[in-house]
This record gives structure tokens, sequence and C-alpha cells, in this order.
């Protein structure tokens, strides 16, 4: 007999389970409670635009997406964004990022971009870190400890907090090196200096544009996913959400849609409160970090230019979006598609208050960001797509109990490269 196998949630990870155990034969049912596919790879619709409701590209540090999107006979749509450095805006000056650099470590400080931000004394006092002892590198040791340490505030604060905290929504002084790769504090030590491990890791960047997207979307890839899943004989549900789960007599017993169903390996690829929620023996989780992507279409051909090149980072409460991405700056298939002087943009939130109507920040925001001055009648369209665990804590054991798996954001992975990765390396 078939080993049945259900799987909850219809993100990338929750499809990509599905379709690695039907292709081993298991009979597979996946059950999605909302009423699509995707989660954070799932598509919006707006002013006549299909756009990316959450990730609109992938990093190319690994090639597993690339390899995945390729199989799926997405290959020829792999499309690399618009090269153009980032800025970075502060309540008292506007700059853009130097163009060489890991996760804003800059690997030759006396370059002239990088003094021109943090000044000839603070460039002079981090290019001497590879002439220092390193010393003790704890495994729990902070980014923010470490470059301010070896590197000074100026590097920390203008920077790689910039960086950094735009992508794993935590001050620079609380998110672990290890949370950015369990490896890098060995990977430290081996290197003698902070400066040696981002030539190091610069080398090691594969040749080309550090993220790619595809033509369309990256929510062709969950699309073209969901079809693959299909044909390798997995059952697709939406729609469903699962009531409560128990394990009896060596199998999980699953309500939801008003039945039960049955299955010897359950798989669960949904944040962490609600894997907690279905089987309370898990850990109890972290307070989630919940984050908001507002997308605005503008009449702005004032942006044609592309004043502020592809993003934006917002420093020190500027605004009360952390970042912005100027996405028809970004993407040349998106700047075609949109045409007629219409420009998208997608600011990124962190949630403080769940009532809170961050669509009113959403303009002003992107004025003082982009450095124009748009009136409101220049919204041709908005939309709020909220995401919860924007940073989960990765777990210790991603079977920790009989016939469970975790896999996506229910493993504290996050990010399409390690999501695909971790999946790919068990096939």
């Amino acid at each position: 007999m078939a080993e049945r196998v259900l799987v909850v949630g219809g993100g990338v990870s929750g499809l990509l389970a599905a379709r690695r155990h039907a292709h081993r034969g298991a009979v597979v049912t996946l059950l999605e409670s909302g009423e699509g596919w995707g989660g954070r790879v799932s598509p919006l619709e707006i002013d006549d635009l299909t756009l990316d409701a959450g990730a609109e590209s992938f990093a190319t540090r690994t090639t597993a997406v690339e390899a995945l999107a390729r199989e799926l006979g997405l290959g020829e749509d792999l499309v690399a964004p618009t090269r153009a450095p980032a800025w970075v805006v502060t309540p008292d000056r506007s700059y853009p990022l130097p163009t060489t650099g890991w996760l804003g470590i800059p690997t030759r400080p006396l370059l002239a971009d990088v003094r021109r931000i943090i000044g000839w004394g603070a460039a002079a006092e981090a290019a001497l870190e590879r002439s220092r002892p390193l010393g003790v590198v704890e495994d729990d040791a902070t980014v923010g400890s470490l470059v301010r340490t070896r590197l000074g505030d100026a590097v920390a604060d203008l920077l790689v907090a910039p960086v950094l905290q735009g992508v794993y929504s935590r001050p620079l002084d609380e998110l672990p090196l290890a949370a950015i790769d369990p490896t890098l504090p060995q990977q430290l030590r081996d290197a003698g200096s902070l400066l040696e491990l981002a030539s190091r890791r610069r080398r090691l960047a594969p040749a080309g544009a550090s993220v790619m997207g595809i033509r369309g979307g990256m929510w062709r890839l969950t699309e073209a996913l969901a079809d693959a899943a299909r044909a390798a004989g997995a059952r697709l549900v939406w729609g469903t959400a699962v009531d409560s789960v128990e394990h009896v007599d060596g199998a999980w017993r699953v309500r939801a849609g008003g039945g039960t169903l049955v299955a010897d390996v359950l798989v669960l690829a949904v944040p962490p409160v609600e894997a907690h929620r279905l089987v309370p023996a898990l850990p109890e989780p972290v307070a989630e970090r919940r984050v908001a992507l507002a997308t605005l279409v503008l009449d702005a051909p004032e942006l044609d230019a592309a004043p502020r090149g592809t993003g934006v980072l917002a420093l020190d409460g500027v605004t009360r979006a952390k970042a912005l991405t100027h996405a028809t700056a970004k993407w040349p298939w998106l700047r075609a598609a949109a045409a007629g002087g219409r420009h998208v943009v997608r600011l990124s939130y962190a949630i403080r208050d769940p009532h809170e109507d961050l669509l009113a920040h959403a303009l002003a925001d992107a004025n003082r960001l982009l450095g124009v001055a748009l009136p409101a009648e220049r919204v041709l369209a908005s939309a709020l797509v909220e995401w919860p665990d924007a940073s989960p804590a990765r777990v210790r054991d991603e079977h920790p109990l009989p016939g469970l798996e975790l896999v996506g954001v229910a493993a504290g992975l996050s990010g399409l490269a390690a999501i695909v990765g971790a999946q790919a390396s068990r096939t």
C-alpha cells in the first residue's frame, strides 16, 4: 500500500514537498487555506497589471532556484534586474551605496565611494582591520557587535545596517551572524578578519547579478510548480483550512473541511505559530515579526529617469517604510508593461499595530524616499499585503516527531534560495 502524505500549506515549500513525495510514489494531498497557491510568491492584480504580491526575485548565491525554473520550463524567461546601486536616505542626507562589498561590508574601505559616505577617518580605521587580531568569535555573536568592534560605528550604521535591516527586519545589534548563514562564524574564524571574509565571499559569488527574476513575475514559478505537482500525481485543494491534528496509532488524523483525513506522513509548510497550533508538541515559537508590502501604481513621468536607482533604504525613522523598490526601474519587462508614464513602487513595512492604516503612509513615504512631490491624484492604484514571520528561527530538527516533516518557514527558512535549496537536497 502506498504511503499517504498530507501537506498543509500551498506556498512554494508545500508545493515542492507535494511534488517530491508524489514522485517517490506516495499518495499526496495538499491543503491550502487561501484562495490560491504561492504564499509569498503569488500574483497581485492591480491597475490591469499582474505583479508579485511578495517576492519579486531570488538570490543567486546558489543555483537551486534557477535550476528549478529551468526544470519547470521557465529558463528562457529568467531575467536580471537593471544594474544600479541602491540608495540610502537618512534624516539629513541621501547617498548611493558602494557597488563593491558584501552585506554592506566594504571590501576596499579606502575607495572614493566608501569615503564619501563614512569619511576619511572611519575609512582608514576600517582599512586597518585586517592587521588586528580577530580574538574570540562566539557562535551567537551579532553582526552589530562584530562590525562595530572591528570596523567602527560608521560602517555599521551607514553601510551594513541599511542592507541587512531591510532584509532581516531586525536591528543590526540583535541579528546573529549565524542567522544569515550558520557557517559564517566559523568562516570568520578561518578568514581571520571581517574584511577578508567579505573579500572571500565576494570572490565566491557567481558572476552577474546577485538576484534574478522571471519575466512576468516570480508568481509564474508557483503556477508552474503547482502544475508540476499535479502532473506528478499530487491532489491540490485550496480554500480548506485545517482545524486540528492528532497522532493516533502511528497515523496522523487531520480534521479539515468538515471531514477527517488520515496520513502516514504529515508535512507542515505553514508559519511556526500555525504549526504550533496544529501540533502543540512543537516548541512554542517566539513572537511573530509581521511585515507588510504596499504597492503603488503612480502616474509619474518624472520617475522615468529613476532618480534614486532601483531601490531606497530608509534609516533612523526617516519614513514609516523601511525600504522602497522602484519596480519599473528595476525590471525592464515591467517598465514596458506599465508604459505611458506609469511607475510601480513597493514599500516594505514592519507591522507594529495591526490596526494601523499603512497605506495612509505610502505616498508620503514614497515621495520622501524618491525625492519627488507627487500629489494624491497621481496614485492610480494601491494595495497592501501582509506576511507573518519575516525572520523565523531555524529549527534544530526538521523531523521532530514520527511521520512529521517541517519545511519552508515551518523549518525556520526564509527566502527562495534557502527554501528551494533545502528541498532539492532531499531528492
